[in-house]
């Protein structure tokens, strides 16, 4: 819950221009070793994105069903 799937996909290309200009600042001056800096980066993005994504969120009426379900009921003397 800390970031909503929708803004990762919101800022999706700011996050591919990151990882091109952190490839650029770490790599040689080499775009074939920037590419192969950047698109592993850019690749763990999608997945985390894509597994967000398959996260259903609990919303509160399956907290309090759950609540119920908790504990066995108790038995009377």
């Amino acid at each position: 819950g800390v970031v909503d799937v929708k803004y990762l996909k919101k800022i999706r290309p700011y996050v591919i221009i990151g990882c091109f200009v952190v490839g650029m600042v770490l790599t040689p001056p080499d775009i074939f070793s920037q590419t192969l800096l950047a698109v592993p980066m850019w690749l763990l993005f999608e997945v985390g994105v894509l597994c967000g994504s398959m996260i259903r969120k609990r919303s509160a009426h399956d907290e309090e069903a759950n609540d119920h379900n908790d504990q066995p009921p108790a038995t009377q003397p």
